[in-house]
């Protein structure tokens, strides 16, 4: 395997260029990026990490992995209603990762940035014996005092999610060899929707231009354990229509097959659409954009599940938890 270059060089090489969008980041040759917030906005800040081995599969296109660390994050800005800005990155690669193995992370995070209207401001590049590791703070801008946050639910509310739950729950099955699907074309939609999150940053925005009430949060560790989240942040419970999720046809086609794969829909975590909660009015003016899965309750830290033979059930905690 041919030498690697230095840290330095790895950065001017496939990283400067990426920063060259935005002279806030300062071409990179400064220890740190200096940058103003839009008139009359905030700054919405936002970090996750992402480790191969648990967010990402080791033998993961490099490219695929960049765009991951990239749209979680952007992900979390659309939950708040924020507009991106800029992102500060922080790789760390283990050693026996080749030099071209960087230059096509670099060259899928530079597409993606340019995709998404994001600059690179800056971060760090250091090496690891252990698993590699990518750590993404985002800045993003939202109208001062209109962030959408998890605390403004109310009982009565209508609880609804943007696009398909548990693709990507389903999509890592099929490449960890734990699911068969018979078509083709299904089986690549849902390992795109592992490897590829898609940050629902539109509709984040139409929640503030509604000016309204809103309570909002991506669901990122599965529908069941990220409904408590809300029910905690807003003391509220929830309560919803199982058939009233929304689902892909590729999703469906499993259910219908493995009814016993509804567990992966609920709490299988890396589906990315957001969880937004509002009066019926408001999550209305949101069209298409939405699905209405059920309402908010008063019944404080309660999910429960109606399910298809109309008896109710409260839903299990489930969802992803590092430390369980």
């Amino acid at each position: 395997m041919a030498a690697r270059s230095g840290e330095f060089e790895l950065i001017a090489r496939h990283f400067a260029p990426i920063a060259g969008r935005d002279p806030a980041a300062l071409s990179l040759r400064d220890d740190a990026a200096v940058f103003s917030s839009p008139a009359g906005c905030e700054v919405v800040v936002t970090t996750d990490a992402l480790v191969a081995g648990v967010h990402f599969r080791g033998i993961d296109a490099p490219e695929k992995v960049a765009k991951k660390v990239l749209r979680v994050n952007l992900s979390d800005l659309a939950a708040m209603g924020a507009r991106a800005g800029g992102v500060v990155l922080t790789t760390g690669y283990n050693r026996d990762l080749s030099e071209e193995w960087i230059e096509r992370f670099a060259k899928g995070f530079g597409e993606d940035c340019a995709a998404h209207d994001v600059a690179l401001l800056g971060g760090d590049t250091v090496s690891t014996p252990g698993p590699s590791f990518f750590s993404l703070t985002a800045f993003g801008y939202v109208p001062t005092g209109r962030a959408l946050r998890r605390d403004q639910a109310r009982p009565g509310d209508i609880l609804a999610v943007t696009g398909t739950l548990g693709d990507s729950a389903l999509g890592l099955e099929v490449l960890n060899g734990n699911l068969s699907v018979r078509d083709a074309e299904d089986a690549d939609f849902l390992k795109n929707r592992y490897w590829l999150p898609q940050p629902r940053i539109k509709a984040g925005l139409a929640c503030v231009d509604l000016n309204a009430r809103i309570a909002a949060m991506d669901i990122s560790d599965g529908l069941s354990g990220d409904c408590r989240k809300i029910c905690i942040a807003s003391g509220v419970g929830m309560e919803i229509t199982r058939d009233a999720i929304p689902l892909s046809p590729a999703a469906k086609a499993v259910v219908d097959l493995e009814p016993g794969k509804w567990e992966r829909i609920l709490a299988g975590g890396d589906d990315y659409e957001l969880l937004i909660a509002g009066q019926a009015q408001d999550i209305k003016a949101l069209g298409e954009t939405v699905t209405v899965i059920g309402k908010v309750t008063d019944e404080v830290g309660t999910v429960s599940l109606l399910g298809p033979d109309g008896k109710m059930a409260e839903l299990a905690e489930g969802g992803f938890d590092h430390f369980r």
